[in-house]
């Protein structure tokens, strides 16, 4: 039973008792009175009540009782419960706002006429579109490329297009339609310009490769026909054998090279607490160098005492003679080059070849560590190694964080330096 049921009770039980024992104008009036007076007190609790919601001060209500309280009490928990939720929202808002900031992928929400609804930080770089500017202008009106268009008006959801050379930066772009709801879609963007430059070099690798396997199988396969074919002298079996044992070698040294440069592609960048004192590889080097020139230059080995550094003998032996050797191919017979190792300062270890030899173009040197490049100047350098051993030293370099630093000038010489960086004593 209410509280306002029970008031009216009362309220008509005392005036009948008043009527009763006075009169009925009197009680009709009193009766008259105490609703006046209720009707007023819950007049002033409702404009309170909707001032109070107003306000948002529910958080403290005021002081009333009877039914007033339970009201009051009932909404102050109401409206906790609809502050913890839209906290909560607001919370999971800010977490997917910050998941899309970070997202590698662009994002971009339009409507069916494809106009802008909203786009992540991710896209508005790869596309040069910004929210505040360009949110409600049709998407159309910024990536005007005929493929994009036409992947975008066809409607292809799910399904990839690649675009390249779209923005100033020359980036690769994978675009994916989405389904969103009834009225909205979303594109993805993705940065694939070193999936596409991988791609690039590993078909130019195939194909390098596969010149350099073929030269000497060429010319192997053109000497064992003529053997079986024609009658030969013994001196001319015995010089078609030694070239064929020459081309054997060569691939044999390509092959070797490519799985030394995949081995170290594979590897991670790693520290290495081995110190290998490379004063005493350079005596070893200097005997190997004279072995192989054969006093063809003039080759001088400038090594000062207890050099170390962090890293594997085995590498370092490989990095420091293929740098050797290079000087020694292409420099002219009677040319001059200098093997040097010193400290400098900071303790660094700088590992440094020189020569004056050809030299090469300035536009050649950023390409120099890339796999089988060569440089296309009859004076200068020839086809006579295998191709990757700059870039066999370049990931050696790499992978005991040191750094390769290539001078040349054409027609005056080159130096290439390895600079390892300070032993780290720390254990």
């Amino acid at each position: 039973m209410s509280r306002a049921f029970i008031f009216l009770i009362l309220l008509t039980l005392s005036t009948l008792l008043i009527g009763v024992t006075t009169s009925l104008i009197i009680s009709l009036f009193v009766c008259i009175s105490i609703l006046g007076l209720w009707v007023i007190y819950q007049s002033f609790q409702q404009e309170r009540f909707l001032s109070w919601l107003k306000n948002s001060s529910y958080k403290t209500s005021p002081n009333c009782y009877g039914v007033w309280k339970l009201i009051y009490s009932s909404a102050n928990s109401l409206l906790k419960k609809e502050d913890l939720q839209e906290s909560k929202l607001r919370n999971n808002l800010l977490a997917l706002r910050r998941v899309a900031e970070v997202m590698e992928d662009g994002i971009l929400i339009i409507d069916n006429n494809n106009y802008i609804l909203a786009i992540n930080p991710r896209a508005e770089r790869y596309l040069n579109i910004r929210q505040e500017q360009d949110s409600g202008s049709n998407i159309l009106n910024h990536i005007r490329n005929p493929s994009f268009v036409e992947y975008l008006l066809r409607g292809s959801l799910n399904k990839t297009i690649i675009i390249e050379d779209l923005s100033l930066d020359k980036k690769a772009l994978e675009f994916k339609l989405l389904p969103f709801d009834a009225s909205q879609k979303i594109i993805l963007c993705r940065d694939v310009t070193k999936l596409r430059k991988l791609e690039v070099e590993k078909k130019d690798f195939v194909a390098s490769a596969s010149h350099e396997l073929k030269t000497p199988l060429t010319v192997i396969k053109g000497y064992l026909e003529t053997v079986s074919e024609i009658e030969i002298n013994e001196v001319e079996k015995n010089r078609m054998l030694a070239e064929m044992l020459l081309q054997t070698k060569r691939m044999d040294a390509l092959i070797n090279d490519l799985l030394l440069l995949s081995k170290l592609e594979k590897s991670y960048p790693i520290k290495n607490n081995h110190q290998t004192n490379i004063s005493l590889l350079m005596s070893e080097l200097s005997k190997l160098s004279a072995n192989v020139d054969k006093n063809q230059h003039s080759i001088n080995f400038n090594v000062e005492d207890n050099v170390f550094v962090s890293g594997a003998e085995d590498n370092l032996r490989s990095a420091f003679w293929n740098l050797i050797n290079n000087a020694i191919i292409y420099t002219q017979k009677g040319g001059k080059i200098e093997a040097s190792c010193l400290k400098s300062e900071g303790g660094k270890a700088v590992f440094a070849v020189s020569d004056n030899g050809p030299g090469i173009e300035a536009h050649h040197i950023d390409k120099l560590t890339e796999r089988f490049y060569r440089v296309d100047s009859a004076g200068s350098w020839e086809s006579k190694g295998t191709g990757l051993g700059l870039s066999i030293v370049n990931e050696i370099v790499k992978k005991y964080g040191a750094s390769l630093k290539i001078e040349s000038q054409p027609n005056i010489g080159s130096k290439f330096s390895i600079i390892f960086p300070p032993i780290n004593t720390d254990v």
